[in-house]
């Protein structure tokens, strides 16, 4: 039987009500007229290359301020990246210095994109909550077990829109694994098994990468866990619902930076599941960015359904279902994350500024998700250092 998916958070007395998957999301009965009213918060390298122009080009959103501290922006990955006060100018909004800030002036929002460094978005997340706008948060969630599983409850709680964008999780074959397993097409969940290879060794090998190599805060460590895996896990357990309860790790590091390059996870599940998770940041490749290969296979008690093949190469693989009893499916077509700098933006962007709108929306991957992706990479870091087991309370 596959189990409804209920989490729970702190304080011990709050539990998360987690809504269906596969279905739209409707927030109101009328979207409005008006575009949506996003704040970015946040202004690096990504949201200079995809969410600030994604967002002017939808006919639907109208960016409304740019929130970034940074007196002085640089990024190694974009050498050409401009400061936050010319994008004031360019993009013809108010710039603030913090979440305070904008909360504290005139401007009126209806949603907030946080793509800020990791240990800002659980402030960043709450105060928006509380401001009740919708939030799409970039990945991971936050690092640290107890500030995502506050932001979860909060999110719970809240009518607002609640997304972390791992854009995989809106793929509309991630949607459609998504609803073959909750039919109980592939029965009881009894094993998974994910691995994503990434050509990304010019990233975590770098120490000048420090956002991607350097743990901060209670981060227990840095690299491929939170910078990739994150997506692979997020789809894993949007697909399948389960319930993370151990995990034991071991993982190899960079000589030149310390951040982990390959990543091996045993996790076990409530309902007895075990998941297999493993992690390459060294696949050789000439795209540093859409050349990443994705295996994940879910077993069932009455089938399996497997979606494997290359990022972005949608000949690579398909989604196929498989059961005991000789019925197939294929799904055709592979694409797992959605890096197009091109158009109006991913579909977890799409969707997001539906929900401000008050039009249906999809969210593939809420905070209940988030939390638990947090809970087990936090718990793989702490594994892989202590050499042991390590419980996951949710």
């Amino acid at each position: 039987m596959h189990r409804p998916l209920l989490r729970g958070a702190q304080p011990a007395q709050h539990l998360l009500a987690h809504a269906p998957r596969g279905a739209a999301r409707r927030l109101s009965a009328t979207a409005s007229a008006a575009p949506a009213r996003i704040v970015l918060c946040g202004a690096g390298w990504w949201s200079q290359g995809w969410h600030l122009p994604h967002l002017e080009r939808n006919p639907n959103s109208q960016l409304a301020a740019i929130v970034d501290p940074a007196k002085h922006m640089h990024s190694t990955l974009n050498p050409e990246i401009q400061q936050v006060v010319e994008l004031g100018e360019r993009y013809g909004v108010p710039t603030f210095d913090s979440i305070d800030e904008l909360l504290a002036s005139n401007v009126q929002a209806d949603g907030v994109v946080v793509c800020s460094t990791h240990a800002t978005h659980f402030d960043i997340g709450m105060k928006a909550l509380g401001a009740g706008m919708h939030v799409l948060m970039e990945k991971p969630m936050t690092t640290d077990p107890a500030e995502s599983a506050e932001l979860a409850a909060a999110a719970a709680a809240s009518d607002r829109f609640f997304g972390v964008n791992n854009t995989a999780n809106w793929r509309k074959n991630a949607v459609k694994a998504a609803e073959i397993v909750a039919a109980g097409d592939i029965g009881e969940i009894e094993h998974v098994n994910a691995y994503m290879g990434s050509p990304l060794l010019w990233l975590f090998d770098d120490p000048a990468n420090e956002g991607w190599v350097k743990p901060t805060g209670n981060m227990a460590g840095n690299g491929f866990g939170w910078g990739q895996l994150s997506h692979t896990l997020a789809w894993v357990f949007q697909v399948t619902n389960l319930l993370p309860k151990k995990v034991f790790a071991f993982m190899h590091y960079s000589e030149k930076t310390g951040a982990d390059l390959y990543d091996s996870a045993t996790i076990l599940c409530e309902n007895g599941a075990t998941i297999s998770v493993q992690g390459v940041a060294a696949l050789p490749g000439k795209n540093p960015v859409a050349s990443k290969q994705i295996d994940n296979k879910v077993f069932g008690s009455e089938g399996f359904i497997m979606y494997s093949g290359d990022d972005q190469d949608t000949e690579s693989g398909a989604l196929l279902l498989r059961r005991h009893d000789g019925r197939e499916e294929e799904h055709a077509g592979f694409e797992f994350e959605n890096y197009e700098q091109d158009g109006l933006g991913p579909e977890s962007l799409r969707n997001f500024v539906d929900a401000c709108r008050g039009a249906p929306s999809y969210n593939g991957c809420d905070a209940a998700v988030g939390h638990c992706v947090v809970s087990v990479i936090d718990a793989m870091y702490r594994s892989a250092k202590e050499h042991k087991a390590i419980d996951i309370e949710l």
